[in-house]
């Protein structure tokens, strides 16, 4: 499940560098769009807005020029409208009730005075002006409105707007050129080309600046989910944002570490679940070495005993010698497995540690002659030569040295030869504690063979297992009753023969909850 979801989080933002196209995109599709939206107005509307426009700044001039005629001030009069001429490119013409030009912009020729100043008309323009009034609509002009009409001069090659409108008795006619409003409007397309394009290049830099500023962080974030992908959970966001995209970058880092923290336990489970099944299947061969081996060690005194027991039932031994030997036999036979199941049961507690520690004062020399004392019959007409040396005390379980130096003890007298010699000392450690050393003279051990002392049953002379007359767990009840008491064990060849050591703490630790049972 994780890893399916990391590969769907990757293959996401894997396609986030598509999203910087994307956003580029749709910045510069709107500008598009928008530019398009004005430049369409413009060509279907903007005409049509600029006569509309045109035509109520010709009312507003009409307004302005009939109340500075109503004013009856000839030379304010000609001011407003030399200053409409000028700043309004506007023509302005004014004919009496006869149809007689009295005033126009374009002065060609005089005319009439107005309030007692000579003035000028354009008799170029006479026909437009004669043209328009004829065509503007007399109801109109009468009830005090003014009329748009369109008046087109061949001569001139040229159509005029116009409105038509009465100063008291005489009329105003206002007339602009179409060209005039067509350049303008040309003018004004030309320009906002221009504008919409320099617009359009800015919308497009800054939509790429933006793509690049907002994608950024969603790329850097498809790296870490690429990196989390292949277990590698040592990329880390660190854009620093603080807004929703920093948010999911603080979200990816801490899926990460979870998910590197998970799958670290994961490893580490799996790794002491592979520890346990080997350990078990370590048990479950030794068990049934074990059992082997017991089952090999009890079968020769087992068969003895049952052929010595069947031969006195059988009265095969008749003299009282013969009754004796047999009878010896069979005790032997079975003090043998008696010892060999002590032992055995011995080693199972100090395994399973349900053997108990009393932490004493104990004096290694004493136990060492001690043990020498115990197995002197073992030495009976071998002429064996047995020395001690050394003495020091530490707080540990003396039952349990006991037991070690024992086993040491009956293992070198069983494998030294008749006059062979055997040395024990004991020497304190650097860190405070004791080192117990048995040697015998005699044959080394292969090297390869020497860490398979300790094994149960195990003996390097197969073929001397039943005459030396070990059981083959003496030495694995020393390595088991060191271990309990926090010492270790090991054995090495020496010059002359070989030697088994034991090295134990200052002090024994006692389990607060341990019991003897």
């Amino acid at each position: 499940m994780p890893e399916r979801f990391l590969n769907s989080l990757s293959l996401r933002f894997a396609r986030m560098r598509s999203v910087k196209v994307k956003f580029f995109a749709a910045i510069a599709a709107v500008a598009v769009v928008f530019i398009l939206v004005i430049t369409s107005l413009n060509l279907f509307f903007y005409e049509s807005y600029y006569m509309a426009q045109r035509q109520n700044s010709l009312t507003e001039i009409y307004e302005e020029v009939r109340t500075s005629y109503h004013a009856g001030d000839s030379e304010a009069f000609l001011d407003v409208l030399f200053r409409i001429e000028n700043s309004d490119s506007v023509r302005l013409s004014i004919i009496d009730e006869t149809g007689q030009m009295i005033y126009d912009s374009d002065t060609a020729q005089e005319s009439q005075n107005i309030f007692g100043h000579n003035v000028f008309a354009n008799w170029r323009m006479e026909q437009l002006v004669k043209s328009a009034l004829s065509a503007a609509d007399p109801q109109k002009l009468n009830a005090g409105e003014v009329d748009f009409v369109a008046v087109q001069m061949r001569d001139l090659r040229e159509n005029f707007l116009c409105l038509v409108g009465k100063l008291g008795d005489d009329y105003l006619v206002e007339r602009v050129p179409f060209t005039y409003m067509k350049q303008n409007s040309m003018f004004n397309m030309t320009f906002l080309v221009i504008t919409g394009m320099v617009t359009l290049l800015i919308c497009l830099a800054l939509s790429a600046f933006l793509a690049s500023h907002f994608t950024k962080p969603l790329i850097e974030m498809g790296e870490v989910a690429k990196a989390m992908t292949r277990l590698d959970f040592s990329k880390k966001y660190e854009g620093g944002r603080t807004d929703e995209i920093g948010q999911l970058g603080e979200s990816l880092n801490l899926l990460s570490d979870h998910l590197e923290e998970s799958i670290r336990e994961l490893r580490t489970s799996n790794q002491k679940l592979a520890e346990e099944i080997k350990k078990k299947e370590q048990v479950d061969e030794m068990r049934r070495e074990f059992i082997i081996n017991v089952s090999h060690e009890l079968k020769t005194p087992i068969a003895l005993i049952q052929g010595y027991a069947e031969g006195l039932t059988a009265g095969v031994a008749e003299s009282p010698e013969d009754r004796d030997f047999y009878c010896t036999t069979i005790a032997e036979e079975a003090d043998r497995m008696n010892t060999m199941v002590s032992q055995l049961l011995s080693l199972s507690r100090l395994e399973l540690g349900r053997e108990s520690v009393q932490s004493e004062p104990v004096d290694l020399g004493e136990c060492m002659r001690r043990a020498v004392d115990k197995t002197a019959v073992l030495r009976t007409g071998r002429d064996l030569t047995v020395t001690c040396t050394g003495s020091v005390t530490i707080e540990s379980d003396a039952h349990q040295i006991d037991q070690i130096i024992m086993n040491y003890m009956t293992n070198a007298i069983r494998y030294t030869p008749d006059g062979g010699r055997i040395a024990l000392s004991v020497q304190r450690t650097a860190q405070g504690g004791a080192k117990v050393i048995v040697f015998n003279e005699g044959e080394g051990v292969a090297e390869e063979e020497l860490p398979r002392l300790w094994d149960k049953f195990y003996r390097t002379d197969k073929a001397r297992s039943r005459a030396s007359g070990g059981t083959g767990v003496g030495l694995s009840i020393v390595r088991a009753s060191a271990a309990l008491l926090g010492g270790t064990t090991g054995a090495e060849n020496v010059p002359g023969g070989i030697q088994f050591w034991v090295e134990l703490p200052a002090c024994v630790h006692v389990p607060a909850n341990l019991s003897e049972t």
